[in-house]
């Protein structure tokens, strides 16, 4: 029975990274976390620190050279520190994967934010306008039937008059 390491967590890959010069430069890597609203998203170095993004959101470090990634959390991938586990050995299965989950950059993930508040706000536009009509139609309905009320009492009341005129 093969002993399962446990996976370094990202606090310390991130300080290898940075510090230990047997490892790619700390300007080669690019950092991919989840954002809570926007999925998968891609962060330099630069970008990491400045936006103060946790180690907890962190989900892989990708070499930016070969494209590769050197430590990854779902797939429990450490080519840091050279312990990985034995069912990942296909880097090409696992390159068409990372492919297909969506990656965005700080300018992309402002664009979306941008078009997701636009496409809000329309909606809501039309939501209001929506309400508008339905509150329009049930007046017309009411002011319909409250005519509809007072020709049947007027009715009545000639009904009444002419009964009255053929009593006396």
């Amino acid at each position: 029975m093969s002993k399962v390491q446990r996976l370094k967590p990202a606090h310390k890959i991130y300080e290898r990274l940075l510090w230990d010069q047997d490892c790619i430069s700390g300007a080669n890597f690019v950092i991919g976390y989840e954002d809570r609203f926007l999925g998968i998203m891609e962060a330099t170095r630069e970008e990491f620190e400045s936006e103060e993004i946790p180690f907890h959101r962190v989900r892989y470090f990708k070499d930016v050279d070969t494209g590769q990634h050197i430590w990854d959390r779902e797939k429990r991938i450490d080519l840091i520190t050279r312990n990985y586990e034995s069912s990942y050995n296909n880097k090409n299965s696992w390159e068409q994967q990372s492919r297909t989950i969506p990656v965005f950059s700080t300018k992309s993930k402002k664009n979306y934010l941008k078009k997701r508040r636009k496409k809000y706000r329309l909606q809501e536009l039309n939501e209001a306008r929506q309400r508008t009509e339905e509150e329009e139609r049930i007046e017309a309905e009411h002011n319909q039937m409250y005519e509809d009320k007072m020709r049947e009492v007027e009715e009545r009341i000639l009904r009444f008059q002419q009964f009255q005129i053929v009593r006396t």
